[in-house]
C-alpha cells in the first residue's frame, strides 16, 4: 500500500509540474506578442518625434543658409551651439574678428577704388598682415576646441572670401 501511495504522489507530482510547465510555455508566447506590440508601438511613436525634430531641423537649416549668405557679418546663434555653447570670451573674439574683417574689406573697397593712392596701399599692406594674424592668436587656439566655435570661424571665413572677391 505504501508502495501504491508513493506512485499515485510521484505520477501526481509529475502531472502537476508538467501541467505547470505548459503553461509557462504558453504564457511567454503571449507575452512575447503584447511586448512586440508595445516595441512597435516605440518605434511609431520615435518614428513620429524624428519627423517632427526633421521639420525644425529643416527650419534651422534655412536659417542657417540665410545666416551664411548675409554679408553683415553680424555674429548669430548656430544650431552646434546648442549642445556645445561658445563661451563669452570666444564669442567675443568672434566679434573682434568679424569686425576686422570688416575693415579689411573696407580698405579694400578704397584701394579698388583709387589705385594710385599710396598711403591706401599702406594701409591695405597693414590690414592684410593684420587679418592673417587672427589665425595664431593664442584665443583661436584656445577657442578652437568648442565645434560651434570652430564652424563660426568657418562662415566668417567663408563671408571674408565672398566679400573679398566682390
Amino acid at each position: 500500500m505504501k508502495k501504491g501511495l508513493i506512485v499515485i504522489f510521484s505520477l501526481s507530482l509529475i502531472f502537476v509540474a508538467c501541467s505547470e510547465s505548459s503553461e509557462d510555455l504558453v504564457a511567454p508566447e503571449d507575452n512575447s506578442v503584447e511586448n512586440k506590440l508595445v516595441e512597435e508601438d516605440s518605434v511609431l511613436t520615435i518614428k513620429d518625434s524624428v519627423i517632427i525634430d526633421t521639420s525644425s531641423v529643416a527650419a534651422d537649416s534655412a536659417a542657417r543658409v540665410d545666416y551664411e549668405n548675409d554679408l553683415s557679418l553680424e555674429i548669430k546663434e548656430i544650431e552646434e551651439e546648442i549642445e556645445n555653447p561658445i563661451s563669452e570670451d570666444c564669442k567675443m573674439f568672434l566679434e573682434d574678428y568679424a569686425e576686422g574683417i570688416k575693415s579689411f574689406a573696407s580698405i579694400t573697397e578704397k584701394v579698388a577704388a583709387n589705385p594710385e593712392d599710396i598711403g591706401l596701399q599702406i594701409q591695405l599692406s597693414s590690414a592684410s598682415e593684420d587679418i592673417n594674424a587672427w589665425a595664431s592668436m593664442p584665443q583661436m587656439f584656445q577657442c578652437s576646441q568648442n565645434e560651434a566655435f570652430q564652424k563660426q570661424i568657418e562662415i566668417l571665413n567663408n563671408k571674408r572670401d565672398r566679400l573679398l572677391a566682390i
